[in-house]
């Protein structure tokens, strides 16, 4: 009876174990669907996916991140495992099934990895199975959390000072530099070139602090002292030169005029307005080191919690969490050619056969060539040229062609900018978020247009004399209700160096925002003099962005006062002196 008994107790064990494992695939699997029919109907209000027990739990944890496991996980290798769904597209057609292949949680160990980082043993089985159980705004703190840890051994400059002093001792001076941060100085009128040839050859060391001196276009090094907020100004300039087509209008309505040495477009649009790999540089082999060059640029602006304007498609955000497209992502990077497809499915024998598809495609459908000659013909599967489309086989076909359009066009281009991004962001890390939250990481949140005043108006401080009681004060918020959502960017980034609010709100800034008080007039030699002067010119509002710090004079009138700010704002001065 014991033995009956033993055998009766594992029995129920192993299917409680399988009902729970079944039961997790099938919700995720709601989950995933749900994702991709986010932009177009939501079947459910997002709340239902958390779990409320798991809400509260945790909640005053201020250490939630075993540093030593945190380290061990951003030194693990390259991930090129995890990246064998971004196998290139080779010219033997059978090799597609590379590209198929999804990245496996058990089979790279990243899960474990990321599980055995948090001290909370079943928040950490939460994180790495089910992580939509935890509102979004959780997620960000812990996976900020994990940025953290990580920062404080890459970029730990008293290590280094120690370790320099080390070296000095010991080899007489070889080798003695001190690698706290990189310096680099960048030229206004060369941004992009300047940054690819300094920065790209760092990889991994790009994690360290950067420091950017910048020369402006008269050949006159700036004078602005980097403390963050230059080097936040510059990754948001670099992003939006190089990740924008040269075609795309600016936030003004104006053609871009700089674009930093660049000659082609790595990026193009998609007929949602977001941003897609540029197709046409498919076989180019000399692009891939400037795809894995923005692939460390974009993973450097997520290290560094710094939130930038593009926008991509969701197709490829996915690629970058490591997940499989289908075909119901095609919506979400061309919704009538994803109607067009799919109405094949519904067509009689008579009206397949009349349209005489075969399981090819020609690249210019695909967007990689305007020319129809058998050289830029891809056969779908073997012989493919071949084998007509009939009502037996046209899901089959459908199902190829979206396969081909979403991962196996633009593929190398993929793997390269997958390759740099991990230098920086490890592939678990992401996978907390999905396709959709992953873009809110990256740009914000854009249901909220220009910047909530109200939210940063509630934790401004204020310096030098200023109060919020007073008049100035009053009319300086009513001035910035006023601004357009681009001048409200514009403000921001003058006083921050980055044009987007901060993902969880002005409450999470460091340091917080400060309006600080100056003298309103100046000599021509640039010295104050007394406000009641009649004499003298009115400065200018200025700003030091790494303190978040804005220096008001004490305007007369609510008029000049806006008068002055949008002209601060809309110069687009560089980093000098006040």
């Amino acid at each position: 009876s014991k033995i009956v008994g033993f055998n009766t107790e594992s029995f129920l064990r192993f299917q409680k174990a399988r009902l729970i494992l079944s039961g997790t695939k099938l919700w995720n699997s709601l989950y995933e669907r749900w994702c991709r029919l986010y932009h177009v109907r939501q079947y459910c209000d997002e709340a239902c996916w958390i779990f409320p027990h798991l809400t509260s739990r945790g909640q005053n944890d201020n250490n939630p991140i075993i540093q030593s496991q945190v380290t061990t996980l951003a030194d693990d290798g390259d991930d090129d495992a995890l990246m064998a769904e971004s196998s290139v597209e080779s010219n033997n057609s059978g090799d597609r099934s590379l590209v198929g292949a999804r990245y496996s949680d058990e089979n790279d160990g990243g899960s474990d990895a990321l599980a055995s980082s948090f001290r909370d043993p079943k928040m950490a089985r939460v994180l790495t199975f089910i992580p939509q159980a935890l509102p979004f705004s959780r997620r960000v703190n812990l996976f900020q959390s994990l940025l953290d840890a990580d920062k404080l051994r890459t970029q730990d400059e008293t290590s280094a000072f120690n370790q320099m002093m080390m070296n000095l001792q010991h080899s007489d001076g070889e080798n003695s530099d001190f690698s706290g941060r990189e310096r680099v100085t960048i030229h206004r009128d060369s941004l992009y070139d300047d940054s690819m040839k300094k920065l790209n050859r760092l990889g991994k060391k790009l994690r360290k602090k950067v420091q950017v001196t910048f020369v402006n276009q008269h050949g006159t090094t700036e004078a602005g002292i980097d403390g963050g907020g230059v080097f936040k100004e510059f990754l948001d300039d670099l992003i939006k030169d190089a990740f924008l087509p040269k075609s795309l209008k600016n936030d003004d309505g104006e053609e871009s005029q700089n674009n930093g040495g660049r000659v082609i477009d790595f990026f193009s649009v998609t007929p949602l307005q977001t941003l897609q790999v540029n197709l046409s540089t498919d076989g180019n082999t000399d692009v891939l080191p400037h795809y894995e060059f923005l692939g460390r640029v974009l993973g450097k602006a997520i290290y560094e919690s710094i939130l930038v304007d593009p926008q991509f498609c969701l197709p490829f955000l996915n690629k970058l969490l490591g997940r499989q497209n289908s075909l119901d992502d095609l919506k979400n990077l061309d919704p009538e050619y994803y109607r067009n497809l799919k109405s094949l499915r519904y067509m009689s024998i008579d009206d397949i056969n009349s349209l005489g598809l075969t399981f090819e495609m020609t690249k210019s459908i695909i967007g990689t060539s305007s020319s129809h000659s058998s050289d830029n013909i891809v056969e779908l599967i073997p012989g493919g040229s071949s084998i007509p489309v009939t009502k037996e086989n046209v899901i089959q076909y459908i199902h190829l062609v979206s396969h081909q359009r979403m991962n196996i066009s633009g593929a190398r281009q993929t793997h390269a900018f997958l390759k740099g991004f991990r230098d920086l962001i490890p592939a678990p890390w992401v996978r907390l978020f999905s396709a959709y939250e992953f873009q809110k990481l990256i740009s914000g949140d854009d249901a909220v247009k220009g910047i909530d005043v109200m939210g940063m108006a509630a934790v401004m401080r204020y310096s030098g004399g200023f109060h919020p009681s007073q008049p100035i004060i009053q009319w300086f918020w009513e001035v910035i209700d006023e601004f357009t959502p681009q001048q409200q960017r514009k403000f921001l980034k003058f006083m921050t160096s980055c044009s987007r609010q901060p993902l969880l709100g002005f409450q999470s800034l460091v340091p917080a925002p400060c309006i600080q008080q100056v003298r309103l007039r100046e000599d021509d030699h640039g010295n104050a003099i007394v406000e009641e002067s009649a004499f003298g010119n009115i400065r200018l509002p200025t700003s030091s962005t790494c303190m978040n710090l804005l220096k008001l004079p004490k305007y007369p009138s609510k008029p000049m006062l806006k008068q002055k700010l949008l002209y601060a704002i809309e110069s687009a001065a560089g980093f000098e002196l006040s």
